[in-house]
């Protein structure tokens, strides 16, 4: 290796250094994704590429292995942009890029369909992907070299397991609730053994982490979801406690604690923000006499659980995804509703508690739940998704008394979204919903369905208006198999699909003036290529089907990202103790794709918790098996391991930006492309095919025996 950024590595540390790189890959990947989306607010909606773009700097960096002296020379420059760009996002003036499209509706962007916005966006969205692959593109090459000097199933083996401890480390920093200079710390110690007498590098990457140490970030909470800011509001005279605090997330407001305590408000009326409150949290209250039972799904900080109490309820179950954001509104919230007896809180994704939940309600409050970003690096998915579809709703009104009311909050405003919503309610109930404008964060919105839809009270609260008309009838409803509730229609938007052509474009580019193109189409590397698209999109698959089952939380989606590695490494260990055919491999891999692909998976429900585990994680989990063995047997004979895994990883750019295809067809287009990938990838396989053939039956008959 150049002498800019290794030492040379004797034979015995050679698999320590893999591991380490291997690690660093990982680990790296998940920080800048996270850091990114936390900072630039646009990536926080189309995370899908980072992830391609460092798939694109690993797998280049490893199939060429040696890379360009200037490319490992500006190693410390990149790194320094990058998390620095990152840091000083606000600063720079790109934490709120518009997005330059109405197809999409977020939180916290704003749409702009100006030229200059158009220019704006597609600026930084390159810029800042340009720095993440050139950042990887050396990482992947000291996983390419060390991957270089050892036995192929053996050092991939290795490298699976560093990868694992990438994933493994981020995860426990992230239950920690630790802050970006802890990552990246933890990065640079890793990074020592390649470092080694490369002191400038060293002062750099130093410095940068002061800076991120000294930015002001460190003075903000870190959940597993969120950069979390709590601000107080100044107390009135004669008050002795904060009646108000004003929650951020990842720079965007999210939501507020408020004292609507009589006590509070008879002696400040008018204070604010609590007076503008006061009505939406006392709505519910208007429209239903005194529930004895109430559920708040999305319960935040406590304000929804504080009116249930306040009003008598008996018992309140409060649903809320982030421990962190459940913790603030414990210890600061002024009316403390969480320390009541009266109230269980579930710390749980929304849609896995409706599922689970056997009480019945007399009140069910979805509280303005809204995510701020995706459910997962790996999907085009948003964390609350699943919440607001047909089959959510159906399960919630399961959960309804008969006299019960339902009661959904949303901060849609006057949108395509208010109107789905308002037709998705009317489909579930069979008659359409009271729907009131609110004056609440200005674009509040409350559908009415159940008992209280048809009471025809009048609200005493001027800035609440029924005006809200019914939309024309929707023909496209959120539902599990298209859960898109804020995009317009099925497409990938406009800016979206240029981001990903153009990136795909200069990809090509770039790897025909490196790599050379006509060596990814050599039949070897079309099939890991093809076998690295076909994963990634199983792999996505099997992220957004058992968040559905087992919730849309951070630790789901670490354990399938764990889990499915893990599956890699077990195909890996079996290929090394007996070598097997691709055959009997394919037909697995076949078999139970295609099943996965069409399988119900909300039958599974009627199973107990471990049942359902067992039988999801065979359904998900042998695919990915299955293609482990054919990737392990044909790494196994490849006479360039790191050209292959490079290339596999290149594949995987393809899948990740296939994976934008759910927005047309669906969750269920990614088992038929994966299956689609596969067959290519065995019509791929070198000319070893017909010995494969050959020798099926006795293969067949082995494993029968066995």
């Amino acid at each position: 290796m150049e002498k800019t950024l290794s030492k040379p590595a004797t034979g015995e540390h050679t698999g320590v250094l893999l591991f380490l790189a291997s690690f660093l890959a990982l680990y790296f990947e998940l920080v800048i994704i996270r850091y990114l989306s936390t900072e630039v607010r646009v990536f926080a909606y189309v995370k899908n590429l980072p992830l391609i773009a460092s798939f694109l700097g690993i797998g280049l960096g490893m199939t060429l292995v040696k890379l360009p002296r200037w490319v490992r020379v500006a190693f410390p420059v990149v790194s320094a942009a990058l998390f620095l760009s990152i840091t000083f996002a606000g600063r720079l003036h790109i934490t709120h890029v518009p997005f330059p499209s109405n197809a999409y509706l977020f939180m916290g962007l704003e749409n702009q369909t100006s030229f200059r916005a158009a220019l704006f966006f597609y600026g930084v969205i390159f810029a800042v992907l340009a720095l993440v692959v050139l950042f990887f593109l050396v990482l992947g090459g000291l996983v390419g070299e060390y991957l270089g000097r050892m036995a192929p199933l053996a050092g991939y083996g290795i490298n699976l397991l560093g990868s694992l401890a990438g994933i493994g480390l981020y995860t426990l920093l992230s239950f920690w609730a630790t802050p970006p200079s802890f990552w990246l710390t933890i990065g640079l110690l890793a990074a020592l053994p390649f470092l080694f007498r490369r002191w400038t590098a060293l002062l750099v990457l130093v410095g940068v982490l002061l800076a991120v140490s000294l930015s002001g970030a460190e003075r903000s909470l870190w959940s597993p979801y969120y950069r979390i800011t709590l601000l107080e509001v100044q107390k009135p005279a004669g008050w002795p406690t904060v009646p108000a605090y004003f929650l951020t997330v990842n720079h965007d407001y999210h939501q507020k604690m408020v004292d609507l305590s009589p006590q509070f408000l008879s002696r400040y009326p008018r204070f604010q923000p609590n007076a503008s409150a006061y009505a939406t949290y006392e709505l519910p209250y208007w429209l239903v006499d005194q529930p004895q039972d109430v559920l708040v799904i999305g319960a935040g900080t406590g304000n929804d659980v504080a009116a249930a109490l306040r009003h008598g309820a008996q018992h309140v179950d409060a649903v809320e995804i982030d421990p962190m954001i459940y913790n603030i509104g414990k210890k600061d919230h002024p009316e403390h509703p969480y320390s009541s007896p009266r109230v269980t809180i579930h710390i749980n994704d929304a849609r896995a508690y409706l599922k689970q939940a056997t009480q019945k309600y007399d009140l069910i409050i979805y509280a303005y739940l809204d995510s701020h970003t995706l459910l997962t690096s790996y999907s085009s998915l948003r964390l609350e998704n699943y919440v607001y579809t047909q089959e959510s709703l159906e399960e919630a009104r399961r959960l309804l008394k008969p006299n019960g009311t339902l009661i959904l909050a949303f901060a849609s405003g006057n949108s395509f979204v208010t109107n789905r919503l308002f037709a998705v309610m009317a489909r579930v109930f069979g008659a359409p919903p009271l729907a009131y404008f609110t004056a609440y964060d200005t674009a509040g919105v409350v559908f009415v369905e159940g008992a209280a839809r048809t009471a025809g009270r009048n609200i005493p609260f001027p800035e609440i208006s029924h005006d809200l008309p019914p939309p024309p009838p929707a023909s496209l409803l959120p539902t599990d198999k298209w859960p898109f509730l804020f995009l317009a229609k099925r497409q990938i938007p406009g800016p979206i699909l240029a981001v990903l052509l153009i990136f795909i474009a200069a990809a090509a580019v770039l790897v025909r003036f490196t790599v050379g193109l006509g060596r990814i189409a050599q039949r070897e590397n079309l099939h890991f290529f093809t076998l690295g698209a076909g994963f990634l999109l199983l792999e996505t698959k099997g992220i957004t089907e058992l968040s559905l089952l087992f919730g849309s939380t951070w630790v789901v989606n670490a354990v399938v990202i764990g889990a499915f590695l893990g599956m890699a490494l077990a195909a890996n260990l079996v290929v090394l103790k007996r070598p097997i055919s691709r055959v009997p491999a394919y037909v697995g891999l076949f078999l139970f794709t295609a099943v996965s692909a069409v399988f119900p998976y909300s039958i599974l429900n009627v199973l107990s918790s471990g049942q359902k585990v067992g039988v999801a994680a065979v359904l998900v989990g042998l695919p990915v098996f299955f293609s482990g063995l054919i990737f392990s047997r044909s790494f196994r004979d490849t006479a360039q391991p790191a050209q292959a895994l490079g290339v596999n990883l290149l594949g995987a750019v393809i899948g990740g930006a296939a994976e934008n295809l759910v927005m047309i067809g669906g969750t269920p287009v990614l088992g038929y492309l994966a299956l689609a990938l596969y067959v290519a990838s065995a019509l791929a396989v070198p000319g070893r095919v017909r010995a494969d053939l050959r020798s099926a039956p006795a293969a067949a008959s082995g494993a029968a025996s066995s």
